[in-house]
């Protein structure tokens, strides 16, 4: 339903909501800094991002408040007081992506947009030595894009 994390003029994103929430719920407009971008149909179970601005509510029930202003799909997990240096995209130190087949000839509604179906049999020998390729420390830098770097004291996760 959103169109990835980072803001965007013509499409609802998940900075957008949470910027959004923040302004409502704080008082006060913030730049929320992501551990990276996401693409539409993308989905995060895990996602690091960090505001510059300390709130008055205690940091375990911010993202109650927080998540009363968000969509059901967009849930903020916990707070946590964070260095000043701290910033989600230039402090991140490690990224897991997961990438799944539902392999059947019957669909899974559970799987619509989460997986990739194939209904055909794999090859299984083939997949696993491709998959050596991925094995190990990637360099992956030139798929992302920089933006400012902020200070920042709260990580919502």
């Amino acid at each position: 339903a959103y169109h990835g994390w980072q803001r965007q003029n013509n499409a609802l994103t998940i900075q957008q909501l949470v910027e959004e929430a923040w302004e409502k719920t704080c008082g006060k407009a913030v730049y929320v800094s992501g551990c990276g971008r996401t693409d539409a149909g993308v989905h995060a179970k895990y996602y690091v991002c960090s505001i510059d601005h300390v709130s008055s509510i205690p940091l375990d029930r911010l993202p109650l408040a927080l998540n009363a202003r968000l969509p059901d799909a967009v849930v903020v997990r916990k707070a946590v007081l964070v260095p000043d240096e701290f910033d989600a995209r230039f402090s991140c130190v490690n990224k897991e992506y997961t990438y799944l087949i539902h392999n059947s000839r019957v669909r899974d509604p559970f799987s619509v947009s989460r997986a990739w179906a194939y209904p055909q049999k794999l090859n299984v020998a083939a997949m696993q030595r491709a998959a050596r390729d991925f094995v190990g420390k990637q360099d992956f830098a030139a798929y992302f894009f920089f933006c400012a770097k902020i200070k920042t004291r709260i990580s919502l996760c």
